[in-house]
């Protein structure tokens, strides 16, 4: 019997296997499906943002219905959005969405599918992100701005895959991983070249980092809209202040009175 919560796909579905190295103890594939699946080696694209770097516009009906599945399954989940609300916030007919994509299940692969795009850029662009503390403030702004859509994706995505009968439940947990990776890989970085405190595990700092991300993209969604004026609490400014718990203090520093 064939795992719905994990839709197979071909290489030929997902394009060329990606040039950089896959993170150890991340699976490529679902377990009993495709074993020779991985994400496809290309740039971020479809999800554009509000925050962060500016994603090329895609074009086609097609793309076009992606583009209003993601905004809609970042705001309510894939649960809380039906193939009706879909073409009604796009602005097309239910018949001529379901020629596109033939179920719900279809349309939510298609959008995880650019969720792996944007990670798979990430990946490989990790060698440009452990260089210390200020590249990886800029790394933050532009692959993990909470405000961003892949983020918000994530986040909501995410937290409803605690369910077992969510179809995409493997591979949000593959994406959740893959990031942990990302983030683990720019700390191990970083204490190579001694500018993470003795006592940081790189592995800790990059699950933690992840959770902040995820928890500020909700944060923005809840808390933020209710705010009247600013308390300080800008995302980015948390994040920096996450990140230097885990960073040594600068050896010109002194301790304040």
């Amino acid at each position: 019997m064939t795992d719905k919560t994990a839709p197979p796909h071909s290489e030929a579905e997902h394009g060329s296997v990606a040039e950089a190295p896959w993170p150890q103890g991340v699976p490529r594939a679902e377990p009993a499906l495709d074993e020779s699946r991985a994400i496809p080696s290309l740039p971020p694209a479809g999800l554009s943002s509000d925050a962060g770097e500016s994603a090329p516009a895609r074009t086609g009906r097609r793309e076009e219905i992606l583009d209003g599945a993601a905004e809609m399954f970042a705001e309510h989940g894939y649960h809380g959005s039906s193939l009706r609300d879909i073409s009604s916030h796009i602005g097309i007919s239910h018949s001529g969405m379901l020629h596109h994509f033939g179920s719900k299940d279809a349309l939510l692969d298609g959008v995880i599918d650019r969720m792996e795009e944007h990670a798979q850029a990430a990946l490989d662009r990790i060698h440009e992100m452990g260089g210390g503390r200020e590249v990886l403030l800029r790394g933050l702004a532009e692959v993990w701005h909470p405000a961003s859509l892949p983020i918000r994706l994530l986040a909501t995505l995410d937290a409803e895959s605690v369910s077992e009968d969510h179809p995409g439940r493997y591979r949000l947990a593959r994406l959740r991983r893959v990031h942990e990776h990302l983030l683990e890989t720019c700390f191990t970085t970083m204490g190579e070249k001694g500018l993470l405190r003795t006592d940081t595990d790189p592995a800790f700092a990059g699950r933690a980092l992840l959770g902040a991300v995820l928890n500020l993209a909700v944060r923005e969604k809840t808390v933020r809209t209710l705010q009247h004026r600013g308390y300080g609490d800008a995302p980015l400014e948390d994040l920096a202040k996450q990140v230097e718990a885990f960073l040594d203090a600068p050896e010109d520093s002194t301790p304040q009175r």
